[in-house]
């Protein structure tokens, strides 16, 4: 099971009632707690919900506007970006297992990762209006962009890249 942070709009938007209760992840489960956010795409009506891991900043989008309505191309999504960024297929395959379980709604409750998504909406609204329509935006290529997106530790206070943090966790084919 995951939770997801939710932005106050998106749960607005999606008529959600946030949970109070905060669920802990499973036995070694590493792909639990994602904050979400909608991101304008400069084409009127049309939004993507963009999919950030705590604290690895990982990212998945999915078109659309509410987390109901995506939560199926997340769980679709996520497994293929994993396998084009090189994660070992065990470790695909377990973590997808317990996403799969399901998922609980709950509002955001860190300001650094608010900060960081930020940063990441501000350039893949830009990245989406570079596309002549809604539907040709490449989410694939958005989300590799953002694989060697270099953000800053908050405990070790070090620079580091999302792949620096999954190879680190020994979770990505060399």
């Amino acid at each position: 099971m995951i939770i997801i942070h939710a932005v106050q709009k998106l749960l607005n938007t999606g008529k959600l009632k946030p949970a109070l209760f905060v669920s802990q992840p499973s036995a070694g489960q590493e792909l639990h707690s994602w904050y979400a956010k909608l991101l304008s795409t400069g084409f009127p009506g049309k939004l993507i919900v963009m999919y950030v891991h705590e604290p690895s900043l990982l990212t998945v989008l999915t078109k659309g506007k509410t987390i109901n309505a995506t939560i199926s191309q997340f769980n679709e999504r996520l497994p293929r970006l994993m396998q084009r960024i090189n994660f070992k297929p065990a470790f695909i395959e377990t973590e997808m297992e317990m996403v799969k379980e399901g998922y609980v709604v709950s509002k955001t409750n860190s300001k650094s990762m608010l900060a960081s998504m930020n940063v990441l909406t501000f350039n893949m609204e830009f990245n989406c209006r570079g596309f002549p329509t809604y539907e040709s935006i490449n989410l694939d290529y958005i989300e590799d962009i953002y694989t060697d997106w270099i953000t800053m530790d908050r405990q070790s206070k070090k620079y580091r890249t999302i792949m620096d943090y999954w190879k680190e966790r020994n979770v990505v084919v060399l």
